[in-house]
């Protein structure tokens, strides 16, 4: 998402890999960086900040001219509302599925650690579906950055073999947010394709 939004502003900036499978968020140079050892990471000087709700709005605060969080103070707070929520609950969903060795020692009880963790993401997808609107985008008719990061879930449940027909509102903007010239470029530049091969 962080990505997405960098190019969307479309002002250079370098683009540094950090693959977690391989385990480069757990490498000293980057806990030297950010020592919680997550992803994304934004640099700008001296100044770093992390995670992802913060680094986009941050983005939409220092390039005010793009718009991509509303100037109205409620219906900005609702945009850092959703990306909050997003944050806290719906990607802690994804974590029970692919690392739930975090919430138990007990090997044992990682299956169901995984089913829950499914079964959330059906529950928090049927919200998302009921909270967009016919307008297009999450926060009404205008682009924002919470879009791009609603993308990125998406994408995952497609990874995880959810149909992405079940939540057509929600599939149409993501299609939208896929079908714009900043997304193919980092689709194309990271490697990827909209809809994601199951894992």
């Amino acid at each position: 998402a962080s990505h997405i939004v960098l190019e969307e502003i479309g002002k250079p900036y370098d683009l540094v890999e950090v693959n977690v499978r391989r385990g480069d968020h757990q490498k000293p140079e980057y806990l030297a960086l950010n020592p919680r050892g997550r992803v994304p990471t934004l640099r700008v000087g001296g100044f770093v900040l992390t995670e992802c709700p913060a680094i986009l709005a941050y983005l939409d605060r220092t390039h005010p001219e793009q718009g991509l969080l509303p100037d109205d103070p409620a219906a900005e707070a609702q945009g850092l509302s959703l990306m909050s929520w997003l944050a806290s609950t719906l990607h802690v969903s994804f974590a029970q599925v692919w690392r739930s060795a975090r919430f138990s020692d007990d090997e044992a009880a990682h299956p169901s650690i995984v089913a829950s963790g499914r079964a959330a993401i059906a529950r928090h997808f049927d919200d998302i579906e009921g909270r967009l609107g016919d307008a297009g985008w999450a926060l009404g008719r205008r682009y924002s950055v919470v879009d791009p990061y609603l993308l990125v879930f998406w994408r995952w449940a497609m990874s995880i073999g959810y149909d992405a027909e079940r939540w057509p509102r929600y599939a149409r903007l993501a299609h939208a947010v896929g079908a714009r010239p900043a997304t193919q470029r980092v689709l194309a530049r990271e490697g990827i394709g909209l809809v994601p091969e199951p894992r």
